[in-house]
């Protein structure tokens, strides 16, 4: 199994084996940030944990604010374990949660009844 395998096993069953080029730049993202260049067709070590948990990470928090997804016959729905599955990979990873899933709730509002 290489790298970009590694990091789908970790993305499954949220993204599809598709995501190729994604997975690619996040593992590329993630190496940088952890200091180490990871080639995504290198053979997967146990190691490399931590750098493939954070592409992991990147790749799976796109996905937060869908509900759902169709393509065609094929659709997907999410719920919250999604979330779950982010923070599990942020401690594997050893990252604070809060840097990709942040606590905050953006209240929007109009001024409409101001007049």
């Amino acid at each position: 199994m290489n790298n970009l395998q590694a990091i789908g096993c970790e993305v499954s069953p949220y993204c599809s084996g598709d995501n190729e080029l994604e997975f690619e730049k996040a593992l590329l993202s993630a190496g940088k940030r952890a200091g180490a260049a990871l080639a995504a067709t290198e053979e997967y070590t146990p190691d490399n944990d931590r750098i493939i948990a954070l592409a992991a990470v990147m790749v799976l928090v796109k996905n937060i604010s869908l509900s759902s997804e169709k393509e065609g016959e094929w659709s997907q729905g999410y719920n919250d374990k999604l979330k779950d599955r982010i923070a599990y990979l942020c401690r594997t990873a050893d990252v604070p949660v809060e840097e990709f899933m942040p606590d905050t709730v953006i209240k929007l509002s109009h001024a409409s009844n101001r007049f």
